[in-house]
C-alpha cells in the first residue's frame, strides 16, 4: 500500500511512499523444523464443544447422513439437467463447487466422528457430569436445568426433522423470490425501524441487488429439477414430517404420480413472470393486497404458506429463548467439573480473536496413512495436470525443474518447504492467520486443516488434528524466483 510522504490516503503519485505501520511482523526466511513451537492469531467462526449429547446424537446420526445422501442426489440432479459445457452449467458452476466442499466437509464430520468415537466421549462427559452433580446436593440446580436442555434438545431435533424437508421442498428460486417479496409488502407496513432486518431502509439495496442476480444463477429448466427431486424426496417422509397446509397449497395428493407432479411443475414456470428481473423489481413497491391478487403460482404459493412460516420462526424464537435460559446453567456446571479436576474451560469459537498454540507436527490420523510435517516444491511438479486447480504456471514450473531453490532451501526436507502440518486448534474462520514462530516472526499463513480434522468443531482430538499452513520459505521463493517481485521483498522485513 502507498500513501503521500506524510503517511495521509493520497490517489496516486509518483511522490507517494511505501506505508509505514507503526508495528509490523517480521518475516522469517529461516523458516521451521519439525518439533517447532507456532501460534497463530485469527478470528475462528464457531464450533460446538459443549454441545450436549442429544444435539450431537441427532447431528451425526440423522441431520450429517441426512445431508451427505441428499447432497449427492442433488448434484446428480443438477449435473444431469446442466450438462458440462451448457450455459445452464455455467450458471451453476459455483452452487456445484459449494455443493461438493459441503459434501466433503461433512462426510470428513461423520468419519472423523466414528475415529474418535465422538458419541460414546459425550455421552462419557454427560455420565461423569450427572455423578458430580449427583454427589452433592447444592448442585441439584445443575442437573435440573441439565434435564430441561435435554427435554429441549430432544424437541428441537424433533421440529427440524419436519423443517428439513420443507425448507427443501420450498426451495426453488422463484418460490424463494415470491417469498421474500411478500415478506417485504408486510414489513413495510411498519415503521422503519421497526421492520425485521433485511427489511429496513438501509438493506434495500443490498435486496434489490439480489434481485437482479438471480438471473446470474438461474435456470428454469435445472431449477424444476432440483424441485422435483426435493418434492420426490418430501413426499416419501411420513405424515409427521410433511407440512398440511403446503401440500394442500401444492395440491400433494396420495395419487399424485411423478407425470403429474412434473406437469404440475411446468404449469408453474410457465405461469410465473417472476423470471423477469423488471417485474420483480417493480415487486418491491407492491403492498399485500396487489401481490395476494397476483395471477402468479409462485406468488399464490407464497400467500399460501406466509402465515405457517411466521410461525414456524415464532416457534423457533421461543425455543431458542428457553435454551438461553437453561444453556448458562448448564455451562456453568461444566466449567465447575472441570475446575474441580485441575482443568480450565475455554469459551467455544464466536469469531472473535484468539490465539492458538503448538508444534510443528506430522501425524497418522488412521491405520496406513501417514502425513509427513512438511510438503515440498517437488510435490507441485508431481501434481501438476495442466488443467485447473493443478495448473501450475510454466515458469513455476521450470524453476522446480532446474532446482533453483536459492537461500530458501531446507536441508530437512531437500528442497523448498511448502506447506507444513501443526497440532494447532483451528476451524473455520481461521483461513489467513497469521502463523508466528516463538520470536513472534511471521513463518506462514494457516488456511485449512486435514480432512480428518473437520469434526474438531465438536470435540478436539489431538491424535487426528492437523492444520496445514503455507510456508513464509515458498511465499518468499515464488515472490524471488517466479514473480520477480524483488522490490516487494525489500520492502518487507525479511530475517533469516
Amino acid at each position: 500500500a502507498y500513501v503521500a510522504p506524510d503517511g495521509s490516503a493520497a490517489d496516486y503519485s509518483e511522490d507517494n511512499v511505501p506505508y509505514q505501520p507503526e508495528h509490523h511482523l517480521k518475516v522469517s526466511a529461516s523458516g521451521l523444523k519439525e518439533g517447532d513451537f507456532v501460534m497463530a492469531a485469527g478470528y475462528p467462526g464457531s464450533t460446538s464443544r459443549y454441545a450436549t449429547l442429544a444435539e450431537v446424537e441427532n447431528t451425526f446420526s440423522w441431520s450429517y447422513p441426512t445431508y451427505v445422501t441428499l447432497v449427492n442426489d442433488w448434484i446428480d440432479t443438477i449435473e444431469e439437467a446442466a450438462p458440462e459445457g451448457s450455459d445452464a452449467r455455467v450458471k451453476y458452476e459455483s452452487l456445484l463447487a459449494g455443493l461438493n466442499n459441503f459434501e466433503k466437509n461433512t462426510r470428513g464430520q461423520l468419519e472423523g466422528a466414528r475415529r474418535v468415537g465422538l458419541v460414546e466421549r459425550r455421552a462419557e462427559r454427560e455420565e461423569a457430569l450427572a455423578a458430580w452433580i449427583a454427589a452433592d446436593d447444592s448442585r441439584a440446580a445443575y442437573g435440573e436445568a441439565i434435564a430441561g436442555l435435554q427435554a429441549l434438545s430432544e424437541e428441537s431435533a424433533t421440529k427440524a426433522r419436519q423443517a428439513f424437508w420443507y425448507n427443501f421442498a420450498t426451495r426453488p428460486t422463484l418460490l424463494s423470490t415470491a417469498q421474500r417479496l411478500y415478506r417485504l409488502a408486510h414489513e413495510r407496513q411498519k415503521e422503519n425501524a421497526l421492520r425485521d432486518p433485511g427489511f429496513q431502509d438501509r438493506d434495500m439495496t443490498f435486496f434489490r441487488q439480489g434481485m437482479q442476480a438471480i438471473d446470474r444463477r438461474y435456470d428454469a429448466s435445472v431449477d424444476k429439477a432440483q424441485w422435483l427431486l426435493f418434492l420426490d424426496t418430501y413426499m416419501d417422509e411420513p405424515a409427521g414430517n410433511r407440512v398440511a397446509v403446503f401440500d394442500e397449497a401444492l395440491g400433494l395428493t396420495a395419487d399424485l404420480d411423478e407425470a403429474a407432479l412434473s406437469a404440475k411443475l411446468d404449469s408453474y414456470y410457465a405461469g410465473t413472470t417472476l423470471g423477469d428481473v423488471d417485474t420483480r423489481l417493480a415487486l418491491m413497491e407492491a403492498t399485500p393486497a396487489e401481490l395476494e391478487a397476483l395471477d402468479d403460482p409462485f406468488m399464490q404459493l407464497a400467500v399460501a404458506l406466509y402465515e405457517y412460516e411466521r410461525g414456524l420462526e415464532a416457534e423457533g424464537e421461543e425455543r431458542a429463548g428457553r435454551a438461553q435460559a437453561l444453556r448458562p446453567a448448564y455451562m456453568e456446571a461444566i466449567t465447575q467439573w472441570q475446575r474441580s479436576q485441575g482443568l480450565l474451560t475455554y469459551p467455544d469459537a464466536n469469531s472473535t480473536l484468539r490465539v492458538t498454540y503448538g508444534t510443528v507436527l506430522g501425524g497418522s490420523p488412521k491405520d496406513g496413512m501417514a502425513y509427513l510435517p512438511f510438503t515440498t516444491l517437488e510435490g507441485i511438479l508431481e501434481k501438476d495436470t495442466g488443467e485447473d486447480p493443478f495448473n501450475a504456471p510454466e515458469r513455476q514450473l521450470q524453476e522446480i525443474r532446474e532446482k533453483d531453490y536459492g537461500k530458501y532451501y531446507s536441508a530437512e526436507v531437500g528442497s523448498v518447504p511448502v506447506n507444513f502440518l501443526s497440532d494447532l486448534d483451528s476451524t473455520g474462520g481461521n483461513s489467513g492467520s497469521a502463523t508466528l514462530n516463538a520470536r513472534a516472526e511471521l513463518v506462514g499463513l494457516l488456511f485449512d486443516g486435514t480432512f480428518e480434522s473437520v469434526n474438531s468443531d465438536w470435540d478436539f482430538d489431538p491424535r487426528t488434528t492437523r492444520t496445514i499452513h503455507v510456508d513464509t520459505r515458498y511465499m518468499l521463493w515464488v515472490m524471488d524466483k517466479v514473480d520477480g517481485a524483488q522490490g516487494l521483498i525489500e520492502e518487507m522485513d525479511v530475517v533469516d
